[in-house]
């Protein structure tokens, strides 16, 4: 390979200098050529001029005279010329006194003869003089003319011989020049690079900075000494580079199989686990056990407390399987707080749910993270190789989904997959795709549960409810349903369905002269925080033409919680329309004041669990009372929903809640039964919450 660098290299060299050489030396000979050329027309002119200047004193003789004696000699005198092919003595209007004429000489090239020289060069010398006798009286007359015509050819081969001369000569010397510029070349040049050739290929790749180029000798201090400075440099740090790259391979390696905060295996590496076991197990014809467990509402540690402390407890957490459960168990990190383990070489089934409850146990012990103590619990789904699945991923998948079913049954606890299991985990997955296109397919329908006025006893509006009539089976329970769209994300096309049509609804309802009713429609976290909400209310405000102070926005206390700070901004926007907003389920969740205070509420709305036990429970009581007191000490009206019994309503009005909603007034209905409650109803509904008041009113009076 150097051989054919070497050769290849000075080959170039020695063609572009010889090159260059040769095209420059035929130039310049052609410059000169050119030169000699204008050089030898000027003195062929030169000669004639000559020639005529010799001849002119006899042939104005001759013609004066009209001698043709010394005309001829005249002609014959010019003819001694070479040159000279034609000549004459001629008079005005007369026949010439002397003329000859000879052939032109032929030569080669006489066309590129022709371009420089001409064809002939003729000239015309007016022979002119004074009559004798007649003085200066008489002025000079014009006697004749003296015509010659010259060929080239002569000098043309002079001019060719002096131009292959030159040529030549030119050629000769720029091959000597271009030797000599090639040698230099060749030793300035290549001989050095061939010598840094060799010491390339004595480089190792890998280590490449291990052995440095030492530059060629006389060309330490020039470009070349100062490009083997570079080449060595760069070495350097390509053995740098390569350093850290393997070191970053190394962390990429880990990062693709481990989770970085536990450092236990990942997903990926969890796969690969789970795939050598199904070879050990066929090959020792064993069984083994894929476990996933998932931990039940851990993000009320992020809420409460922040996300380093989620941290901690994940951490400890992972300390606390590594200890539990046997080394030869693999223990991994799947999701934010999901963790799987594979049990190898089981027995019999029990033997998984034996180390599955040692996992729950763990869960269960109490953490301390940052001088707080934080209880948990969790949920676990059981797949067994090779009963339940012949891959890892199905095994993985199996085990996910039965967690999933597991947890919407309660949680705390575990589960294993059976088929009846794997047939409602696929039924589910056919409502979520029915579910999709439900608005699309009108099977979706609204109703409308009242609202009523506690001091006044007027229906104040309704909250618009959802409800799902499948083609096949039925009307399904929102409790089935709703879920079902949040985890699919479905909820943010159905709630906006619900937002439209209630919106037209309240539009007809303002059309049919009840002015004072407010409508009220649920938001969930995903609708506020993964969709333009804000938008949307503007062009469902503006295409319906409602007054948007009529329209009012339920949001669960656990919505906002989610992002506290986006969530306040985003609902000051919502503010900014004219809405009414209404935080929902209050009492659930675990907003702090502090929070509560930034919030623009309007209305605060009490969940029905502190409602149905307020008058059995004490403490749900004074729940209550404490919510009302604290909507009013904000500026909130306050509405509690599922009141069911006229004792109830009594003590809510006791403790001067705004509105009250429940089976006790209405369940809910559809919109025509709605209007005709409103028209058939209203004065019903009006004095049994009068009657309420008064007995309510009565009882503190003896009270106090």
């Amino acid at each position: 390979m150097q051989g054919k660098l070497n050769s290849r290299l000075s080959n170039k060299l020695f063609f572009a200098v010889m090159g260059t050489a040769l095209l420059m030396g035929l130039l310049l000979s052609i410059v000169q050529i050119m030169l000699d050329a204008r050089q030898a027309r000027k003195s062929l002119e030169s000669e004639a001029q000559q020639i005529l200047a010799m001849m002119k004193e006899p042939a104005t003789q001759a013609a004066y005279n009209r001698d043709p004696i010394l005309a001829e000699q005249v002609v014959q005198g010019l003819f001694r010329n070479n040159a000279v092919f034609y000549a004459a003595v001629s008079i005005p209007e007369k026949p010439p006194l002397a003329s000859e004429f000879r052939n032109k000489n032929i030569i080669p090239y006489r066309s590129l003869i022709s371009s420089i020289f001409g064809q002939e060069l003729s000239y015309t010398l007016e022979l002119r003089g004074i009559a004798p006798g007649t003085g200066a009286q008489g002025g000079v007359q014009l006697f004749g003319n003296l015509e010659v015509s010259l060929d080239p050819s002569n000098a043309a081969n002079e001019f060719i011989e002096r131009s292959k001369t030159i040529i030549i000569s030119g050629l000769a010397q720029a091959i000597i020049f271009g030797s000599v510029l090639y040698l230099i070349f060749q030793g300035l040049i290549a001989r050095p690079m061939t010598s840094l050739l060799s010491s390339l290929e004595e480089i190792d790749p890998m280590r490449p900075a291990q052995n440095q180029l030492d530059a060629p000798r006389g060309h330490e201090d020039d470009e070349l000494g100062a490009w083997v400075q570079k080449i060595n440099d760069l070495f350097k740090a390509i053995e740098k580079y390569n350093s850290k790259r393997r070191v970053a391979e190394a962390h990429v390696e880990r990062l693709s199989n481990y989770d970085m905060l536990t450092e236990l295996p990942n997903r990926n590496m969890l796969l690969r686990r789970i795939e050598q076991s199904i070879q050990d197990a066929n090959h020792q014809n064993d069984m083994f056990a894929v476990l996933y467990c998932a931990l039940d509402d851990f993000k009320s540690v992020n809420l409460l407390h922040s996300y380093h402390a989620g941290d901690k407890l994940l951490l400890t957490l992972a300390d606390r399987f590594r200890a539990d459960l046997d080394p030869t168990h693999t223990i991994a990190r799947v999701g934010g707080d999901v963790f799987a383990m594979v049990l190898p070489n089981l027995e019999n089934h029990y033997e998984a749910a034996d180390i599955a409850q040692k996992v729950l146990d763990s869960v269960r012990r109490p953490f301390r993270v940052d001088n707080h103590s934080i209880s948990l619990s969790a949920t676990i789904g059981i797949t067994i190789y090779p009963h339940d699945a012949a891959t890892a991923d199905q095994l993985l998948k199996n085990a996910e989904n039965v967690m999933q079913l597991a947890k919407s049954q309660g949680g705390n606890n575990y589960q294993f997959y059976v088929a009846n299991v794997d047939q409602r985990i696929r039924e589910t997955k056919v409502l979520e795709r029915q579910l999709a296109t439900a608005a699309e397919d009108n099977q979706l329908q609204l109703v409308f549960q009242p609202q009523v006025n506690l001091v006044t006893g007027d229906v104040r509006g309704a909250e618009a409810l959802v409800r799902w009539h499948h083609p096949e089976r039925g009307m399904v329970s929102p409790v089935e349903f709703i879920p079902l769209a949040e985890r699919t994300g479905a909820i943010v096309a159905i709630g906006e369905w619900v937002l439209k049509q209630s919106c037209y609804a309240l539009r007809r309802w303002l059309e049919a002269g009840f002015h004072n009713l407010t409508i009220s429609v649920n938001v969930s976290a995903i609708q506020l925080h993964q969709s333009d909400l804000v938008g949307t209310v503007k062009r469902l405000v503006n295409e319906t033409g409602i007054p948007p102070q009529h329209l009012m926005l339920e949001i669960t206390e656990t919505a906002v919680m989610e992002n506290v700070d986006l969530a306040i901004r985003l609902l000051k926007q919502m503010k900014e329309t004219g809405v009414q907003l209404a935080i929902d389920d209050f009492g659930t969740g675990y907003s702090s004041l502090s929070y509560l205070k930034k919030m623009p509420m309007d209305e605060v709305k009490i969940d029905r669990a502190f409602v149905q036990d307020m008058l059995e429970d004490p403490d749900n009581g004074t729940i209550v009372d404490a919510i009302i007191q604290l909507g009013h000490s904000l500026g909130m009206s306050v509405i509690a929903e599922g009141t069911e019994t006229l004792d109830q309503i009594k003590y809510l009005q006791e403790c001067e809640c705004d509105v009250a909603q429940g089976y006790y007034y209405s369940q809910p209905i559809r919109e025509d039964s709605f209007l005709t409650f409103l028209s058939n109803q209203r004065s019903q509904v009006k004095s049994a919450t009068q009657r309420a008041a008064k007995t309510a009113n009565s009882l503190l009076n003896k009270s106090s």
